[in-house]
C-alpha cells in the first residue's frame, strides 16, 4: 500500500554526502516518490535518509520535471512506512 506523505529527508548519491534536501510525497515498503530541487539520472544509485533511520540504498526509477520515483534495495518494514503515514 502507498500513503501519501509530506516528509523532510536527505538524497545522497554516492559521491553527494550528505545529500540534498528533498520531500517525499508517496511512500511504501518498496519505495517513494520524492519532489527535488534538481536533476534526478534514471537508473542512478542513491540513499534515502528519512528522518529516525539509516540512509536506505535505492535506485531511481522514473523522474519527471521536479518529481521521480525510488525503488528501495530492500523493503521497508511496514511498521516504518505507517510510522510516516
Amino acid at each position: 500500500m502507498r500513503y501519501q506523505v509530506h516528509v523532510g529527508a536527505g538524497l545522497a548519491s554516492a559521491n553527494d554526502r550528505p545529500g540534498a534536501p528533498v520531500t517525499v510525497v508517496d511512500l511504501s515498503t518498496d519505495g517513494c516518490g520524492i519532489e527535488v530541487g534538481g536533476h534526478c539520472e534514471v537508473g542512478s544509485r542513491v540513499w534515502l535518509k528519512l528522518p529516525g533511520l539509516e540512509s536506505w540504498p535505492s535506485r531511481i526509477v522514473w523522474a519527471e520535471g521536479e518529481r521521480a520515483g525510488l525503488r528501495f534495495d530492500r523493503p521497508l518494514h511496514q511498521a516504518v512506512v505507517e510510522r510516516y503515514a
